[in-house]
Order: structure tokens, then sequence, then C-alpha cells
């Protein structure tokens, strides 16, 4: 038996990753960022009023170098200043260089290294995933090491779900007294309490310490596989106890979130366990019924408080699936600006809108007749000021002429359905334009696009976002735009894109929702295809591994519970993208896998 202070100067040595793990995900804490003039040029406004995320960067680059003078004293005085041999330093190291040259010849260096606000996954932020992710594959060697990390992040994973709980049951903790105490400055707290509202508060959705229900549905995904695949193996009553109550907190939060990503995820890892387990499944099938059962009624009731949501949105899957072969035809076929008039074309109608100069500029409408179909004002306290048709077939439309006489010009407020636009009209040149963020004014065209015709819907509009995202890495396929810069290189002018298929015109697209398009963007083909030749690599390697593995020690039983919640995240990673609340957590999963592997390599 090791001595006691043997085994706390091991836990010492990963107490770093530990924090990452178990600490950063919890963090949520008020910061006000003033942003440069090029950044503000891309967001709301001239700051950025962040919660969840800037903190989140600073502890982790923070933890990361506590990790790496913890890693630097191991591998002097323990380690014989060997590491651990393994393939996928090649990889993690193509990967590291290609953020570097990104980074450097980026044209927006500032937001390169600092990321973009609410994310701030800049340079060293990627370089924080890699050097804790080889950290973590050296320094982690003992039973008693992973059981310090795997019982930390397990409570950090209860204590997030239940917090993303009090959200879903409308009790959100960040809108109580004792939530805004810890995460709001004491110097202004009564202004900033009273104004604070996030953004999905009050709806039967949870976004727990991330912000996003989706970046939520990744990581409940995640640690679901993690901790299901552990309560599996569990032998003592104590530990089956434990792990049962996590697994269904965990589960609870993971349905919370309604994140279509995160479901696809962990069905996608279910399959992958089932496959591997197969036979073990029914020899332990009363332990697999009873979690099963609390799943059940656990699903059960949060479905009956949403009035069926829930299960609205696991049906959907087959609707897009469909969708996926399919297509999804827009309601707009077309929008230009021609002959002075505003032309709006759908499936149904075809409008003309106009202002007409010798008439003091008084609007006018035409269909498809030249005919003037009648409107009046609507009679709705929410749409006050809003002219409607009479035409039945019309009742989709409602518009208004907003105050502006400088230089003659028009403003139409224009609402079809939920999608909501404001056109200028330029008297000067006879024309429309479309008023985008920030109330900047572009023409009526829409941008290059890539693939996904028909589709632009898929998956809550992420097809229109990967159309207009393909073309641009086709530009810089080497080394991308530099970390973090999405948004920035992202065709914010396409406008008229964003009001087709996002409904509202003056939205910012920040994201690419899809992991693989987002590595591919900012840092380029070369880092992606290391990326996926690192992913690859360990998910064959060990998928072999445990196809064969007869699960008679420990190290095997936590390793194929790594794989799950790797293969968790990698299939979310599809329809979500990197994100530095969520993302540290998947970096050091695959560390820890990769140290079982090098184990069981080691010591079959």
């Amino acid at each position: 038996m090791r001595p006691i202070a043997e085994k706390l100067k091991e836990k010492l040595y990963v107490l770093p990753i530990v924090l990452i793990a178990a600490v950063v995900p919890l963090i949520v804490h008020y910061k006000k960022i003033n942003l440069s003039e090029v950044v503000a040029s891309y967001w709301i406004r001239d700051y950025n009023t962040d919660f969840f995320s800037y903190y989140k960067m600073i502890f982790l680059l923070g933890f990361s170098l506590l990790a790496l003078i913890s890693f630097y004293i191991y591998f002097r005085k323990e380690a014989g200043k060997k590491l651990k041999k393994t393939a996928y330093y090649y990889p993690i190291f193509i990967y590291l260089i290609m953020i570097l040259l990104s980074t450097f010849f980026s044209k927006a260096q500032l937001t390169s290294l600092q990321g973009f606000p609410d994310r701030y996954e800049g340079m060293p932020v990627l370089i924080a995933y890699l050097l804790i992710t080889v950290i973590t594959i050296n320094l982690f060697n003992k039973k008693e090491q992973f059981e310090f990390l795997l019982k930390a992040l397990l409570t950090s994973a209860v204590i997030i779900a239940i917090i993303g709980l009090t959200q879903f049951f409308g009790y959100d903790f960040f809108q109580n007294i004792l939530g805004q105490k810890l995460i709001l400055p004491e110097s202004n707290f009564a202004e900033l309490s009273t104004a604070m509202d996030f953004r999905f508060e009050g709806s039967n959705i949870l976004f727990a310490t991330f912000y996003n229900p989706n970046y939520a549905g990744s990581y409940f995904s995640m640690l679901l596989m993690l901790s299901t695949v552990l309560y599996f193996f569990a032998r003592s009553k104590k530990r089956i106890i434990v792990l049962a109550a996590a697994s269904s907190f965990i589960f609870a939060a993971w349905l919370g979130s309604l994140s279509r990503a995160g479901i696809l995820g962990a069905m996608v890892s279910t399959l992958v366990v089932a496959v591997i387990l197969n036979k073990r499944l029914i020899e332990k099938y009363k332990k697999v019924l009873i979690l099963l059962l609390i799943f059940l009624a656990v699903f059960t009731i949060m479905d009956i408080y949403t009035d069926g949501s829930l299960r609205k949105e696991f049906l959907s899957l087959g609707t897009e699936t469909q969708l996926a072969f399919m297509g999804e035809t827009a309601q707009i076929k077309e929008l230009k600006s021609e002959a002075g008039y505003l032309h709006f074309k759908t499936e149904e109608e075809y409008l003309r809108f106009g202002f007409e100069r010798e008439n003091d500029f008084q609007l006018i409408v035409l269909n498809e007749s030249d005919q003037k179909p009648d409107y009046s004002l609507s009679q709705s306290e929410k749409e006050a000021g809003y002219f409607k048709f009479e035409d039945p077939k019309l009742a989709a439309y409602r518009f208004k002429v907003l105050e502006s006489k400088e230089n003659d010009n028009q403003i139409l407020e224009f609402k079809y359905g939920n999608k909501t636009a404001e056109f200028l009209y330029a008297s000067k040149l006879n024309g429309f334009f479309i008023i985008g963020m920030r109330n900047n004014v572009y023409p009526l065209e829409e941008v290059e696009s890539l693939g996904f015709e028909g589709k632009e819907m898929l998956a809550s509009k992420r097809g229109y976002i990967w159309s207009r995202t393909l073309p641009l890495i086709k530009e810089k396929p080497i080394l991308g735009y530099g970390p973090d810069t999405f948004a920035i290189f992202f065709p914010q002018h396409d406008v008229v894109g964003k009001f087709k298929y996002f409904n509202r015109s003056k939205i910012i697209v920040d994201k690419p929702h899809n992991l693989y398009l987002q590595i591919g963007f900012n840092t380029g083909l070369i880092s992606l295809a290391a990326v996926l030749i690192l992913f690859g690599s360990y998910f064959l390697r060990n998928l072999k591994l445990y196809l064969t593995c007869k699960f008679d020690n420990y190290y095997t039983e936590i390793g194929l519970a790594f794989l799950a919640a790797f293969t968790a995240y990698a299939a979310a990673g599809f329809f979500n993208d990197s994100v530095v609340s969520v993302a540290p957590v998947f970096w050091i999963i695959l560390g820890l896998a990769g140290a079982v592997e090098l184990r069981l390599k080691n010591h079959p």
C-alpha cells in the first residue's frame, strides 16, 4: 500500500487539470468589455456585457499555466524527463503550428488573440486546449488520480444540472438574490440586478452556466454518457446509488436543454456503447432496467410540465432527417429592388411596394395584376400603426412607414409572418435598400453560396450558415482567417439571406454551428485534417480495443466511459461548435482516454 503522502503528491500534480474540468464550467460572472472599433462594427454596441465566457477564459488560462508548472515539476522529478510515447502528439503538434500561423497571418489579429465577444476562444485558448490534453495524457497514471477527477467532474456536472433545472422550471437561480450576488459586482449591483435578463430565461428551456442551450446539450450529452457507463460498471451499492442519482440529474438537464445536437450526440454514443457491450447489457439487465425506469419517470414529469415539448423535440429529429434528404423551400422566392419598387415574391403572391415621388412620397402597393389591394390600419394593440391587407390571402403581411424626411428618403418597416425587416427607399437613387445590423444599409443582393440549395432551413437554419461558410473556406484553405474570427469574415452583409432564413435582417451570425467547419474556417484545412486524424485514430483504435475487451479491470471500464463521452461530443459537433464553456472538459476527457489507452497498452 502506497504512503498517504505519495497519493497526496500525485493528486496535487493533477489538481490544475481537475480545476479546469470541474471549476471552469461553473464560472458565471459579469464583465463589461469595451470593444475595438473594428469588432464593435460587428457587434450590437460598442461594448460587450459578458457573463458566461470571459472569466471562464481567464480561469482556463490561469489553471492551464498552473498545469504547465505542475507538469514541468513532474517531468523533471518523476518522469525521468520523458514524455509518454504516443502518435497522438503528431496531429496535436500540427494543429498547434497551424493555430500559430493562422493567427500571425490573420487580417484580424487582435480578435485572433482575444477572441470574439461572448466567445473569447482566441489563440491562447486553443493552445490551452492542446496543452491540457498533452499534460493529461502524461500526468494521469494512478487510479486515485482518475477517481479524483471523476468525482470532481461529476459533482460539478450535478451542480450545473441543478442550476439548469431551476431555469427549466421557471425559477432561474441567477435571477434570485443569492444567484445575483454571486455573479454581479457589488459596485453597481442595484443597477445591474434590475436590468439583468438572460436570453432564454423563463421559456422552459435551460442554458445552465453556458448561456446557450445548444452548448448545454453538448456538455450534458458528454457527461450523461460518462456517468451512465460508470454506473453500468459500478459494483458497490454506494457507488451504484451515487452514479444513478448523478446520471438522473444530468439526464434531466440533457432533456431540458432541448438541444437536438445534444440528443443526436447521446444517441450515437449510446449506439456505439451498445455494440461494444452487447451481451453484457442482457447479463446486467436489472441494473440497466432500473436506470431506464428512472429516466422514463424523469422524462414523463418534464414532458407533462412542458405540455409535450420534449416529445415534440425528439420527434422533430425524424422531420430534420427527412428535410436533409428532401429539402425545405424558403417562403420568400424573390426580393429585389427594380424600377423604383421593392419586389416581394412568394409561392402564393407577388407584390410591389413603392413611394409615389409626384404625390409627396405616398406608399403604393401593387399586386401581380398591377391592381392596388385594399389595406387598412390593424386594430390589434400589438400591431399599432401597422397596415394590413383586407384580402385574407395576404393576412401574413404587416407594414408601416417610419418617419424619415432626410433627403426625401423613406423607411418601410415590413413584416411577413414572423419575418421582420426595414427597407430604406433612397429617393435620389429611386431604389430600395435593406437595413442590417447597427442600422447599416445594404443593397438587395445575395452573396455566394455553396451547397445546401433548397436546404437552407436544415437543422434550424444551419444549412444557410454552412452554405455561406463553404465558399469562404475555399478562398483561404491553408491558414483560414484566424482563431475566433468567424463573425468578422462571415458575409454579414447578406442581409437578404438573413431576412429570408433567419426572419430578422439585423441578426449577427457569429458561429458556424459545426465544430469541423469552425476549425477549417478559423485555422485552415490542414488544422481540420490534423484534428480529424486525431479524433479518427483515437476512435478507431479504442473501438477495436473495447470490442474485444473483457472489461475485467478498472481501466477498461473508465476507458469505455471516456470513449462514450468523446463520441457524444464529437457527434454533437456536427451541429454545435466549440466554446470555452464546454471544450476544456472535452479535451481533458480526450487526454484521459489517451492516458488509459497507453496504460492498457503497457500493462495489458
